[in-house]
């Protein structure tokens, strides 16, 4: 595949465990838990900078090695949270994703688009296009598709940092439909 394709895909789970900071669960729940923030994070860009070897100023060229040396490889995050809290994450995750699996009428949006589930049988590819591409009605949690709810539950259940991090009801269900007409409430101050 074109690596310069804007349909290229970053593992950006991947991009927060090698950083140190996080611990990814890539076995059992996918989830990415950092020691204090939890699952309340939100991971949207990686910026890679250019080296350039034409640099001719020697002066400049010594600064910008200092300054753009790479860094030591952070050793891995430990997970920060236990087994019995995994466990119960994996039971969840386990649900969404045979809830996921399963197409039939709760799975429509407000607008009658499939939810979740219409993506069984579709390639990686394609699934992360859906999952990342699609808005879903959801202004408020009953217009929320039945399928999307466990995933929502999955982030939730996680207690290291839900306290005092965990996503105001607009930003989450803002998180998971991508509904513009969440954003225009809030811009509207009709957020009760």
């Amino acid at each position: 595949e074109d690596e310069s394709s804007s349909s290229c895909l970053v593992s950006m789970q991947r991009v927060a465990q090698v950083t140190g900071l996080y611990w990814h669960d890539i076995e059992a729940t996918k989830l990415c838990i950092h020691p204090e923030y939890g699952t309340w994070v939100a991971f949207r860009a990686v910026v890679i900078f250019e080296w350039d070897e034409q640099i001719h100023d020697h002066s400049q060229q010594q600064i910008m090695s200092t300054l753009l040396e790479p860094p030591p490889v952070p050793s891995l995050c430990q997970c920060p949270i236990s087994s019995m809290e995994m466990q119960n994450a994996k039971t969840i995750f386990d649900y969404a994703l045979s809830v996921s699996c399963a197409s039939t009428e709760d799975d429509n949006d407000n607008d009658g688009n499939l939810g979740y589930g219409s993506q069984a049988n579709k390639s990686w590819s394609e699934l992360c296009k859906f999952l990342h591409g699609t808005i879903c009605g959801g202004t408020e949690w009953d217009a929320l598709p039945e399928t999307m709810k466990p995933w929502i539950r999955l982030r939730d259940c996680i207690e290291v940092g839900r306290e005092e991090w965990r996503y105001g009801e607009e930003q989450l269900l803002y998180h998971y439909t991508k509904d513009p007409e969440i954003l225009m409430s809030l811009l509207n101050g009709d957020n009760s």
